[in-house]
């Protein structure tokens, strides 16, 4: 299974890969919405590989682990937790064009637009931040732009 330092590699190369996409071709929102997540899952999993030597491949596992509710060493906050669980709703709608609530049983299509992206993120960064301070490591601060998105860095 991949290091700690493998997966905060892989972090670091999927945001340049998300400010490289990002500035092409801005419309692939949903593209763009899965590179957020992948993001984050690989900062969480560096955090399983740092804490507690944890290699999950289920996201439930991995939500489990992280959880801040439970007995995991591995738990975290409590708001970077639901932003990482928002995330993958987010990532979730762009890669089943699904709704990105699990409890939202609609069958009609559910598009991927700019303020999703927008978001992502802001959860994203959120996320980011929390493990750059917690590890100090460093990440790169990319710059995305989109029509909803007021905040354009992730730190």
């Amino acid at each position: 299974m991949a290091s700690f330092d493998e997966h905060i590699s892989q972090t670091q190369k999927n945001l340049f890969f998300l400010e490289s996409t990002n500035k092409q071709n801005s419309k692939f929102w949903d593209w763009q919405v899965t590179v957020c997540f992948y993001s984050a899952v690989h900062a969480v999993n560096a955090h399983l590989a740092r804490i507690a030597d944890l290699h999950y491949r289920a996201q439930e596992e991995v939500k489990n682990a992280l959880n801040p509710f439970g007995l995991s060493p591995a738990k975290i906050d409590e708001d970077i937790y639901l932003s990482y669980v928002k995330l993958e709703g987010l990532a979730r709608r762009a890669r089943y064009l699904c709704h990105d609530n699990r409890e939202n049983k609609s069958v009609k299509q559910h598009l991927t637009h700019d303020k999703h992206f927008a978001r992502a993120v802001r959860h994203l960064d959120k996320i980011i931040a929390y493990f750059k301070s917690k590890y100090k490591i460093p990440m790169p601060v990319i710059t995305l732009t989109a029509p909803e998105l007021t905040s354009s860095l992730i730190t």
